[in-house]
């Protein structure tokens, strides 16, 4: 049934997603509370009912990420084969860099708390 994932049009939770969409999320990233619109939007089209007779149809691709002032757009492309492995290769490296952070992060965290206590 994996080969099956590919075509899902399920966001995660079960939401129903419209046709054409294969990923569609904006999510705010400071808990409520908080000051500032931090946020991560994401949006991955889904072309497999395009036809390709023409030509190949390049899905729309955003990856936008959000501090309470900054906006960054990573671009990614499928068009070529360079392009794909490029593009898989950047958010590998980002998640990578990210899992790295949030290791430091706790870390400091921790830190920090033991010495509030003393």
């Amino acid at each position: 049934m994996s080969y099956l994932t590919r075509y899902a049009t399920r966001a995660l939770g079960g939401v129903r997603l419209l046709p054409g969409v294969r990923v569609d999320e904006y999510t705010r990233l400071n808990r409520p509370g908080f000051y500032g619109d931090a946020f991560v939007r994401v949006f991955v089209e889904d072309t497999s009912r395009r036809n390709p007779r023409r030509e190949l149809p390049e899905p729309k691709l955003r990856l936008r990420i959000a501090d309470c002032t900054n906006v960054i757009n990573l671009e990614f492309s499928v068009e070529s084969e360079a392009d794909r492995e490029n593009s898989l290769f950047k958010i590998d490296t980002l998640l990578a860099a990210l899992e790295r952070f949030r290791d430091g992060l706790r870390a400091e965290a921790e830190l920090y708390a033991e010495r509030e206590r003393h």
